[in-house]
Order: C-alpha cells, then structure tokens, then sequence
C-alpha cells in the first residue's frame, strides 16, 4: 500500500512516485559528477595541495561530498559504484606504468591475468 505524502502545492503524491524522483535526482547527480570529475585535469597546483594529504583522506572527504550531493537517496549498489570509480584510475595507472603488461600489471595488482582482462574490458580499456 503506498503512502501518500503531500507536496508544497498541495498535491498528493505516492511514496514510491518519491523514491524515483529521488533515484532519478540521485542519478543525474552522479552522471553529472562522473562527466565533472572525467572531464577536467586536476591542475598541478591542486596536485600539489592534494599531496599533502593521505589517499585515504582525500578519497573519505570525496565520497562525503559525493554523498552530499545526491541526498538522502543512496543507491543499492553504491559499494558498487564507488568501487568501479576506484579501480578504473588505479587499472589506468598500474597498465601504464607496465607499458600495458598484463602479466606484470596483474602481480602488482595481486590479481588475476584474466580477472584483469574482464576489469579492462569492463571499464574500456584495449585488452
């Protein structure tokens, strides 16, 4: 049985009608921070303000305001899709750094070969 919550204007609207404006909201607010965050170089001056932090600071104080922005909304697969915006820049990273070795890049991530060939061809990188 829906619940009926009333809006500013007066109107009706059911619970779940609320749920998928906030997914929705919560969705287009992710989109938006995903094309922000792929879209713009972090400037060396910020790279150098950031290095005086620890990863794990910078990555809580990131998820926080993440979290902020999509409200009281919170995806059932977060874990998910922090994880996913996690791995993609730390698989970029360990393949350049090994030329695009997979074999080598797979023993500094601790995983393997193949798992890495699924993750590459998850997140678009050449295989």
């Amino acid at each position: 049985m829906d619940h009926l919550a009333t809006s500013s204007s007066g109107s009706s609207l059911s619970s779940a009608t609320l749920v998928k404006d906030q997914a929705k909201g919560a969705a287009e607010i992710s989109a938006q921070h995903q094309k922000n965050e792929s879209s713009t170089p972090i400037e060396q001056d910020l790279a150098v303000k950031l290095d005086k932090h620890s990863l794990e600071a910078i990555v809580e104080m990131k998820i926080s305001r993440f979290l902020d922005q999509i409200g009281t909304y919170y995806p059932e697969d977060l874990h998910s899709l922090i994880m996913k915006k996690v791995e993609k820049p730390l698989l970029g990273q360990i393949l350049r750094r090994t030329g695009g070795n997979q074999v080598h890049a797979s023993k500094i991530l601790g995983i393997n070969r193949n798992t890495l060939r699924k993750k590459m061809k998850l997140y678009g990188f050449s295989t």
